[in-house]
């Protein structure tokens, strides 16, 4: 009878919280994405910097 009360308990307080780990994962995702791009313009430019004006320092 006890665990039946701390699983209700329990799935009580996480259930509600769902929602807002949906919403960080989401966002998390959108980041890493915007993270990913950041790069890829990065070493593009760093491409195109070394060849127009030779090697990098």
């Amino acid at each position: 009878m006890m665990d039946n009360e701390f699983l209700g308990i329990i799935v009580g307080l996480v259930l509600p919280l769902y929602p807002l780990l949906f919403a960080i994962h989401q966002k998390i995702g959108r980041y890493d994405e915007i993270v990913e791009e950041f790069k890829k313009l990065r070493d593009e430019h760093r491409n195109f910097r070394e060849k127009y004006h030779g090697t990098d320092n």
